[in-house]
């Protein structure tokens, strides 16, 4: 359940930009300005530069660390059509209808008010631009083996991304969120991202490894009462033995939508 691309090898998470984007492809022409909100490491960025050459792509992230490695792999990589800047979403360093298209994966479930982030992409689109979205949905998972401390580590995860500000279950609120931020044609769907190899079971164990043996995030836990140093030991070692069961599987969802600015007047 590597939902957090971050960890990934550069090299595979370009081989899943087709993955990540495909819902959003279909919408994009030669020559169009688009605006990766929310870039990341810029890779699926590099993939819809290709997409919309000899057009202009602008990716932007409130990470410096991750504009500064989006500018190099864009280097490395020989792309010249791209820029990557340090903005802030909400308040977007843009004029009125400057983008053809914006695209935004994992990045409406981390806004504290999705609604003023998605105000600002629909400033940003000239009219009759389009809009892609995508956010993972934590609210449900297949598991197997399901074992209660599985489905409390889940639980505690979400209540970690709530407390902060986020959204677990963004992704089945997207084609809702567009409609209210005043999008037309809006359309939504889902994907599922699945574990079930030896590999793929390992990955997603220790991605919740990773994710439950966070210093801050056990602070937290413990501060709040949510759950003691033994209960995430515990949920550590539940991804464990279910990482090693021999029909191990997990899956979980990742839901996208699609949307229109209104045309002129």
């Amino acid at each position: 359940m590597s939902l957090d691309q971050s960890n990934k090898h550069p090299e595979e998470t370009q081989r899943d930009a087709d993955v990540e984007a495909t819902f959003f492809l279909p919408f994009l022409r030669p020559g169009m300005a688009l605006l990766d909100a929310g870039c990341g490491r810029g890779l699926i960025t590099l993939r819809l530069a290709q997409c919309v050459s000899p057009g202009h792509v602008t990716g932007v992230d409130s990470d410096p660390a991750r504009v500064e490695t989006a500018s190099s792999h864009a280097g490395d990589a020989g792309v010249e059509d791209v820029e990557f800047l340090v903005a802030d979403v909400n308040s977007l360093p843009f004029e009125d209808g400057r983008f053809d298209a914006v695209f935004a994966n994992g990045l409406i479930e981390h806004l504290p008010d999705p609604r003023v982030g998605l105000a600002e992409l629909r400033r940003v689109l000239k009219p009759d631009g389009i809009i892609g979205v995508r956010s993972p949905d934590w609210g449900s998972a297949l598991l197997h083996p399901e074992t209660r401390m599985l489905q409390s580590s889940i639980a505690l995860r979400n209540q970690w991304q709530s407390h902060r500000g986020g959204h677990p279950e963004a992704g089945r609120r997207l084609r809702g969120l567009l409609i209210e931020a005043g999008f037309l044609d809006v359309s939504a769907g889902a994907s599922a991202e699945s574990h079930g190899t030896d590999a793929g079971t390992t990955e997603g164990a220790r991605y919740m490894h990773a994710f439950l043996g966070d210093p801050e995030r056990a602070n937290m836990a413990r501060e709040h009462g949510w759950a003691s140093a033994n209960d995430i030991e515990e949920m550590r070692r539940a991804w464990t033995e279910w990482a090693a069961q021999p029909g191990a599987f997990s899956s979980f969802f990742w839901c996208h939508a699609t949307g229109r600015a209104p045309g002129p007047p």
